[in-house]
């Protein structure tokens, strides 16, 4: 198989993660050769970090004519700018999300992805983890029967805690919903299908956050977002589901998502992650018990979205974290701000096809 060239626009804190793991894990696949920020001191400090000869502006990344696939970390407000310039410079893209802040942008991106024979992939890729993709597989084997419903629970006490630079956190086109919904959301389509309505309810707790790490400690931000939003679901298959997502909880002990069906229940670890306990809790069972996981899969952090869709392009099939997916889950979200805006339930226009598994058919899930 062939071995990718990426280069990286965006050079803030994931950006970490992402070259460490295209190191360590993902070696195989694909090799950063360049990376690119409009402050050079970031991709320079980077670049230094990792051992990556070039690196300037993102202008730099799109011009190489060795790259093949751009990986787009910049803020979310300027995806849409960058990922149709990476598309334009005849490069695969992989964003991270959202694929764009509005459906039209990620509409414009895939009509230009389509003119230039291109692929377009967007984060999260955690629902290809080893605890998701086993609790995939463990419903796909009945092991807890038909699915119910599901209750799921993102608390956060806000970015202002722990990184200086929070302010886009606030800003239209972010937020707990754009944030960090899709990290849940992409789960839930990938265990139980589409999404087809929404109800809402949102506010915006504070009017301003103040920012509580050096530098710059004690620097206020204007919120313009609504920050704690309680929303319902209900899915093509019938299913309902509840779903809270907040920058205003300091913490719970809720589990972060937990699945009801005919014959037990489970609760699902952390989808912002890549490890965690899949537990399973069935008639007469005295104790939750955890579900084994495949090993193969447990190394898998972020990029494993990009490898998926090197992986596919090699194999003209299409790739999972597709824009696709990444079109229905923003459009869940912007439905769920209309819904509270509204005050009704609101149908979700779109609509996409349930991600395949990972695991082989031969590969059951099996308690010693």
């Amino acid at each position: 198989m062939k071995k990718y060239n990426v280069g990286i626009i965006g050079c803030g804190d994931i950006s970490f993660q992402y070259l460490r793991n295209a190191r360590d894990v993902f070696m195989d696949y694909f090799k950063v050769t360049v990376i690119g920020d409009i402050v050079v001191e970031k991709a320079k400090a980077r670049a230094e970090e990792f051992g990556i000869e070039k690196y300037g502006t993102p202008e730099l990344v799109y011009e190489d004519k060795d790259v093949d696939i751009i990986i787009n970390l910049t803020v979310p407000m300027a995806h849409e700018e960058v990922n149709i310039k990476a598309l334009e410079s005849g490069k695969h893209v992989y964003s991270e999300k959202p694929l764009a802040t509005s459906r039209d942008g990620i509409k414009r991106i895939m009509e230009v992805a389509k003119k230039c024979g291109k692929r377009v992939g967007c984060a999260p890729d955690s629902f290809m983890s080893a605890p998701m993709q086993t609790a995939k597989k463990a419903i796909e084997e009945d092991w807890i029967g038909a699915p119910l419903g599901v209750s799921a629970l993102c608390p956060m006490r806000g970015n202002e805690f722990w990184r200086p630079d929070c302010d886009f956190f606030y800003k239209k086109g972010a937020g707990p919903m754009l944030d960090m919904a899709p990290y849940y959301l992409n789960v839930f389509v990938s265990l139980f299908g589409p999404i087809d309505s929404v109800y809402s309810m949102q506010k915006k707790t504070f009017e301003q956050r103040t920012i509580k790490v050096a530098p710059r400690r004690g620097d206020k931000i204007d919120v313009e977002i609504p920050t704690h939003v309680c929303s319902t679901l209900r899915f093509e298959n019938g299913m309902i589901g509840s779903f809270t997502n907040s920058f205003d909880i300091w913490d719970s002990k809720t589990p972060k998502i937990e699945v009801y069906g005919e014959k037990g229940s489970m609760l699902i670890p952390d989808p912002n992650m890549y490890d965690g306990d899949v537990l399973v809790k069935r008639f007469r069972d005295t104790e939750w018990r955890p579900l084994p996981q495949f090993v193969e899969y447990a190394k898998y952090g972020r990029g494993a979205g990009v490898m998926d869709m090197i992986k596919s392009i090699e194999a003209d099939r299409p790739h999972k974290a597709s824009a696709e997916l990444a079109y229905h889950v923003t459009d869940v979200i912007l439905s769920m701000d209309e819904a509270a805006e509204a005050k009704s339930e609101k149908k979700v226009e779109s609509t996409v096809e349930q991600p395949k598994g990972i695991f082989l058919e031969q590969d059951p899930i099996l308690w010693a």
